[in-house]
């Protein structure tokens, strides 16, 4: 069984019958070596799954977000050793200091805004805008814990990270990440949807099975970003992934400070970096960073649920 054999065999649930697909590409060496679409887009109006069709990738988009940081900083407009409330201080009602760079980390201490969604009555499937989202963050008068004692993944700290990037570069993260990443790299079909209402062009519904064999909408109406809502194609999301190999958007030492991770005060070392987790396999340094709804890992959400499949597994060497 060749290569490609071996990777259809993967998907093959995918060709059978009308259900939900992706797009699967697979480099090696620089080289696409497998680009395939599976599945359907819409089902009910029997749309494959085309090169064009744009998927929402969840917490993929926190990588994203922290280049916009990043840049900021490489700007000079905001420093990341920063304590947040310099640039935020509405939203923060808790008295210890948190970074910025506590923040890219996963290491702030700061509590998770879904969660705080969810103990406020707020369901998934309702229209949650970024406001509903930064109201509860705003509301928290402790840490989980003090910054960099311990890694917590939280998209609470990737929702305050947008908002610093649009108070300090006077635009929405959207635009912003546009002019500075998307338009340079030509991504031309990536975009954070920033509003539950926004029309998508090519979008690919979500559907999940209801337990009885057959596939119905999964309902996506909230409107926070930074944690989240990046939508794209795995032809666009290669082109951002090229750049971490050369960048052509920033300074070859703003792209190092993505890579580093922070040391915890029990002398360990944490896995996430800036937006992406970083780790090695057989001897080798990789990047990965994966996305998940309604607390299902993006593994079981792709095989119900329409989703693009970015099980990005970039090998290089990285200055740890």
């Amino acid at each position: 069984m060749n290569i490609e054999e071996k990777i259809d065999s993967i998907f093959s649930k995918w060709q059978q019958g009308f259900c939900p697909g992706g797009q699967v590409i697979v480099r090696k060496d620089g080289e696409t070596i497998y680009k395939k679409n599976f599945g359907y887009a819409n089902i009910e109006h029997h749309v494959p799954v085309k090169d064009e069709t744009v998927f929402h990738v969840a917490s993929v988009s926190k990588q994203i977000t922290v280049m916009c940081i990043l840049l900021l900083h490489e700007d000079g407009k905001i420093h990341i050793d920063d304590d947040i409330s310099k640039y935020i201080p509405d939203l923060v009602n808790f008295t210890e200091k948190v970074t910025i760079r506590n923040m890219i980390n996963n290491v702030s201490g700061i509590r998770d805004q879904w969660e705080l969604l969810g103990l406020s009555g707020v369901r998934i499937v309702d229209t949650i805008t970024q406001r509903d989202a930064l109201r509860v963050i705003s509301k928290q008068k402790e840490l989980n814990f003090t910054p960099t004692s311990k890694f917590l993944y939280s998209n609470s700290n990737f929702t305050l990270l947008s908002e610093i990037v649009e108070r300090m570069c006077g635009a929405s993260l959207q635009n912003f990440a546009y002019e500075r990443i998307f338009k340079p790299l030509g991504m031309e079909n990536t975009f954070f949807k920033d509003h539950f209402s926004k029309i998508i062009r090519n979008k690919a519904n979500s559907y999940y099975n209801n337990g009885e064999g057959q596939y119905v909408y999964s309902v996506l109406n909230y409107g926070t970003y930074g944690a989240t809502s990046l939508n794209t194609t795995a032809t666009d999301f290669l082109k951002w992934m090229d750049n971490f190999k050369q960048s052509s958007i920033c300074k070859e030492e703003t792209l190092k400070m993505m890579y580093e991770r922070p040391t915890l005060t029990d002398g360990s070392v944490s896995s996430y970096a800036g937006g992406i987790f970083i780790d090695k396999y057989k001897g080798h340094s990789y990047i990965e960073h994966g996305g998940r709804m309604q607390l299902i890992e993006v593994l079981s959400y792709v095989l119900s649920r329409q989703m693009l499949i970015l099980f990005y597994f970039q090998i290089r060497k990285i200055s740890q």
